[in-house]
């Protein structure tokens, strides 16, 4: 005898439109702050439990405290506007340096740092971000390690399958 089965078309706790008002308000609530944006939202989970994981930048870094205050709000709306039938977790947190690169204005903020960029032909390229526009991004990269001599590489958004940033201990 078997036991029990999940059936197959298992309902999804967290939807589409469910993502996009949690977007909408946490848009709305970092335009009081221009310093801080949205990254992305993960929806998790399965019929059972659902999870919503948002994570927040900003362009000098984002609080513990600024991230607690976008969860309460977000926590509020669910609870008052959004009739779950499952408990749905909530999780708010910074883009950390676990997180690749997502957003020009992320990249932005990186300028200096060193990453490591995933091409899509699966190839790697690292060195210091320099510079980054609309279209690409330009990176020191070190050819020579006894020389320390560098060159220039400039790569487009669309030939990029991530970047993440490099931790320093320096």
């Amino acid at each position: 005898m078997r036991g029990l089965e999940s059936p197959i078309f298992m309902v999804e706790i967290v939807t589409e439109s469910i993502v996009n008002k949690i977007q909408t308000l946490v848009e709305s609530i970092l335009a009081e702050q221009d310093d801080l944006f949205l990254v992305d939202i993960i929806k998790k989970g399965n019929a059972q439990v659902g999870k919503v994981i948002v994570l927040l930048d900003g362009d000098h870094g984002i609080s513990i405290e600024q991230c607690s205050k976008v969860s309460r709000e977000v926590s509020r709306f669910i609870d008052e506007e959004i009739d779950l039938d499952e408990p749905l977790t909530l999780e708010v947190s910074s883009a950390g340096l676990d997180h690749p690169l997502k957003l020009n204005r992320q990249y932005v903020k990186n300028i200096g740092k060193n990453v490591k960029v995933t091409l899509n032909d699966n190839s790697l390229v690292e060195g210091q971000l320099t510079k980054v526009d609309d279209k690409s991004i330009e990176l020191e990269v070190l050819i020579d390690k006894k020389k320390k001599t560098t060159e220039s590489k400039v790569l487009n958004f669309e030939e990029i399958n991530k970047t993440i940033v490099l931790v320093s201990f320096k």
